[in-house]
């Protein structure tokens, strides 16, 4: 769950992305996991699910291999983008701010570091749910 007042527009990274609506401190707690408002998925569930939330699941949920579970956020980070150079840091369970974010800024993370299974797709044009 998002912890800052944020909002979904245009990215000029891809499609849609969050932002900031407030200036964050650098590792200020942007991010926290909280199970009674993310939804985590069996990986194993997809196969019960229609094609178009499949592919909700895989391109917006974070898949994590040693739970072979997505973990999908019920608020705008599930349209935080990818950089090399990313606005947040991701400390497992919490995500924090890499340096001063002012207002507007685009909330992005490390997909190397967080498993977005579309970004791999598109990467290496494989699918790979399980580890």
């Amino acid at each position: 769950m998002l912890l800052v007042k944020h909002y979904v527009a245009q990215s000029p990274i891809h499609g849609l992305g969050v932002f900031t609506k407030v200036p964050i401190h650098a590792g200020e707690t942007v991010w926290r996991f909280d199970p009674m408002f993310d939804v985590d998925i069996p990986a194993a569930a997809l196969e019960h699910f229609p094609a178009e939330a499949v592919e909700t699941v895989l391109r917006h949920a974070e898949y994590i291999p040693h739970l072979e579970t997505f973990r999908l956020g019920n608020d705008g980070d599930m349209f935080m983008n990818h950089s090399d150079q990313p606005s947040l840091i991701d400390c497992g369970e919490e995500m924090i701010a890499a340096f001063d974010l002012p207002a507007g800024t685009e909330l992005t993370c490390n997909y190397a570091e967080v498993c977005v299974i579309a970004f791999e797709q598109e990467r290496s044009g494989a699918m790979r749910i399980a580890a």
